[in-house]
């Protein structure tokens, strides 16, 4: 489930106690998000309807609509979730190869990371990869308010420019070498899933000796 799983969180472990009825509020979220997961793993976003999804967290269609605005909003807040758990992960993993002296690279640690999380939830990330965000204009390149491939390339971008300034990879355009890096992750995990493969290591080192090669000097 997308909560349980540790993919992140709804309550803040340093924020004052909340009452009852807060918490079941939480709860309940929780329980549309989790379903919402669910829902697009099986069906994949654009197929996810709002009956589906309260049906699986057995609430009414009445409170959903406490709880968010339309279809793209669950949509929106469940790629955030993803997004920022894909993001500790990234730093996670950049820590542990300097704790050893190592000089992590940006784009290979960013797509070992995405293929891991992909082992982890599959239906859903490759759902969410393939999904091209919210319908209405939203704010741009905020995580909360898009969906996850919109939320993933200013930040592909950003390590693509910090890898040209450490010498790592030759100078190109940041927002091309963000889209591709993007498209390689957008066709490779969903082809991955679609085909039933789990030995995600290998699709894994694929896609991080395939990013790297692009960009390296």
């Amino acid at each position: 489930m997308l909560i349980d799983n540790g993919t992140s969180t709804l309550l803040d472990p340093d924020a004052a106690p909340i009452g009852r009825g807060e918490r079941r509020k939480q709860h309940t979220k929780r329980r549309l998000l989790d379903a919402a997961a669910e829902t697009y793993a099986d069906l994949g976003v654009e197929g996810a309807t709002i009956s589906a999804i309260t049906e699986r967290a057995d609430v009414g269609l009445g409170t959903f609509y406490l709880h968010f605005e339309d279809k793209d909003s669950i949509a929106i807040s469940v790629s955030g979730f993803v997004y920022r758990r894909i993001l500790h992960e990234e730093n996670t993993a950049s820590d542990a190869v300097r704790a050893v002296g190592g000089d992590p690279d940006p784009l290979a640690i960013f797509a070992r990371v995405v293929c891991g999380r992909a082992a982890d939830a599959p239906g859903l990330v490759s759902a969410l990869l393939q999904w091209d965000g919210p319908s209405k204009p939203r704010a741009e390149f905020d995580p909360d308010l898009v969906g996850l491939r919109q939320a993933i390339l200013p930040h592909l971008s950003r390590r693509c420019a910090e890898g040209m300034a450490r010498g790592l990879y030759r100078t190109e355009d940041t927002d091309l070498a963000a889209n591709a890096v993007l498209g390689l992750l957008v066709t490779t995990i969903p082809a991955w899933v679609e085909r039933g493969r789990n030995d995600w290591n290998v699709l894994a080192s694929f896609v991080e000796r395939s990013a790297v090669s692009m960009f390296r000097r």
